[in-house]
């Protein structure tokens, strides 16, 4: 089989995977300059042989998305903002919806400072005393871990 580059999308982010070589119990996968040997299962196949070395014709190879890959590097972490001190940080993972404060904006204890979906539910960010806004650290639409840095305060 000649190198296969396929474009994958896996939680909203594109790679590009090189299929370097593939049979009916492994394959041989480049992933951002790193080489991986990985085992495949539930390929389609209704009966394979028990050579692993038997070649598998170029058609009849799956999809991406009818493969199931056993051992495969996880995407690459969202960068963390450092959390300092003075940081608002998501109480639990979820989807930033709305930021109701800018840079330099004072603020009260217990305003709203941004607005997060977490299982399936809207919940309130609130500044913890009176204090400004010192930078907003995420976007409206970002998706957040919990104890992400979300807004920084002065």
């Amino acid at each position: 089989m000649r190198e296969k580059t396929l474009k994958l999308e896996i939680n909203d982010q594109e790679y590009a995977v090189t299929i370097n070589e593939f049979s009916a119990y492994e394959a041989v996968v480049t992933l951002n300059g790193k080489t991986y040997t990985v085992g495949l299962k539930d390929l389609g196949i209704e009966q394979a042989s028990d050579s692993h070395s038997q070649p598998v014709i170029a058609s009849s190879l799956p999809t991406p998305a009818q493969m199931s890959v056993i051992a495969t590097p996880q995407a690459p972490p969202k960068p963390k903002p450092v959390v300092s001190a003075s940081a608002i940080v998501a109480p639990l993972p979820g989807l930033i919806l709305k930021i109701l404060v800018k840079p330099g904006e004072a603020v009260k204890a217990g305003q709203n400072l941004v607005v997060m979906e977490a299982m399936k539910m809207e919940n309130d960010v609130q500044a913890p005393a009176d204090c400004t806004v010192k930078s907003v650290l995420v976007r409206e639409g970002d998706s957040v871990n919990e104890g992400d840095a979300l807004i920084e305060l002065a």
